[in-house]
């Protein structure tokens, strides 16, 4: 017998969502955590993402049920080793984009994905160059 899974997807992502529903499941978008993005220090910048996905996963506002799914992700920019946060205005992403600008850096996504009794994270890497 199997088991109807409600999928929640706890991302405010317009991309996440359209992802999602590129893969016609049904599910909803519930973003609500209480977890606060704080990257432990000395933490290897491949382990950020999954941290992160985990950390929203774990953060999430209320307990699971036992036929939910949570769905967390975390993205992140690396360039010479470093991880490059969100920029805050126009200005800072015009000087991100000029950073980044004819070398190659990496975009790692990490993933979440838990229900009640088990939990399993991944992430994926791609290396872009513009």
């Amino acid at each position: 017998m199997s088991k109807t899974w409600n999928i929640i997807l706890a991302s405010a992502s317009p991309r996440r969502k359209e992802l999602l529903g590129a893969l016609d499941l049904t599910f909803c978008v519930d973003a609500r955590s209480h977890f606060e993005e704080n990257i432990p220090e000395g933490m290897a910048c491949e382990q950020i993402p999954i941290y992160l996905s985990e950390g929203k996963s774990m953060g999430f506002h209320r307990e699971l049920e036992e036929n939910e799914l949570l769905i967390t992700a975390d993205t992140l920019v690396f360039s010479e080793g470093k991880a490059l946060g969100k920029p805050h205005d126009k200005e800072e992403a015009i000087a991100m984009l000029a950073a980044l600008s004819g070398k190659t850096h990496q975009v790692t996504t990490g993933v979440c994905l838990r229900s009640q009794n088990k939990m399993i994270s991944f992430s994926d890497t791609t290396q872009v160059h513009f």
